[in-house]
């Protein structure tokens, strides 16, 4: 079972701007040469935060690493992540040391991704559904929902077990309908192990995974994306897949015109 999280610990400061300031500085001044601090995220209820950092490997190609900072373990097991466990969130000398440490060239090898050009089709393919508010769901077993991040949930097999779904954002009574395609959904899981998505509990065991748009714009502008994502994933997924998320997006269409 994972660490229970420290609910009971409120870190109000942590919306102050001068505390996200120094935050920023110290992750960024933390960071050895050749990497550069391209986006980050905050967790509202607690003191994580997430780093996206960007480099550049021999051939100039560019690569990402996803640092987790927080006073807890991540309930995800292997996330493909470097993670600094930050006790006492405001001592700044304590978070420079860490991060400088956790960044070491065998742990920054190991973390690193590059997104394929299959990646930034769906990543595209995300970001389309979600403009037509639909999003994705899993339905997890019951136990693991009501824990609300105190058990670990593998991504490599607890999460590909859980039913996939395709559902609208704002009311899942609009549509909730299962998919069947298996490396689809281990594409999803990847990336909720790197960040790329984010995850929201709702009722009656779903967990929503929402694209986290302000990593994913500046990943795809900086990797030249054209904002296509048809035929990566007609040639990953098949035809019917393909049809399948057309048919959801004209529907929602038609859903929200009536409704505006």
């Amino acid at each position: 079972m994972a660490k229970p999280r420290p609910r009971e610990q409120t870190y109000e400061f942590t919306d102050k701007p001068s505390y996200r300031e120094w935050l920023i500085e110290t992750v960024r001044a933390a960071l050895p040469d050749g990497l550069e601090l391209a986006a980050s995220n905050y967790a509202r209820s607690t003191a994580s935060s997430y780093w996206l950092i960007k480099g550049y490997d021999e051939h100039q190609q560019v690569y990402w690493v996803t640092l987790r900072v927080a006073t807890h373990r991540l309930w995800l097991q292997n996330a493909h992540q470097i993670e600094v466990l930050w006790e006492e969130p405001g001592t700044f000398g304590d978070l420079f040391n860490a991060v400088s440490d956790s960044l070491h060239p065998i742990a920054v090898q190991e973390a690193k991704f590059r997104l394929s050009p299959l990646d930034i089709a769906v990543l595209n393919l995300l970001i389309t559904l979600e403009h037509h508010k639909l999003i994705w769901f899993i339905r997890m077993i019951p136990d693991i929902a009501r824990a609300h991040k105190d058990k670990l949930f593998d991504l490599t097999t607890d999460f590909l077990d859980c039913q996939l779904l395709l559902g609208d954002r704002n009311n899942a009574n609009n549509l909730l309908l299962p998919i069947d395609v298996p490396a689809f959904q281990k594409k999803l899981a990847t990336f909720f192990g790197e960040n790329l998505l984010f995850s929201q509990f709702t009722k009656h065991s779903l967990l929503k995974l929402l694209p986290t748009n302000q990593w994913i714009q500046p990943m795809l502008d900086e990797q030249g994306n054209d904002g296509e994502w048809e035929d990566e994933i007609r040639d990953a997924y098949g035809q019917d897949f393909v049809d399948l998320c057309h048919r959801e997006l004209k529907h929602q269409e038609k859903i929200y015109k009536k409704t505006t």
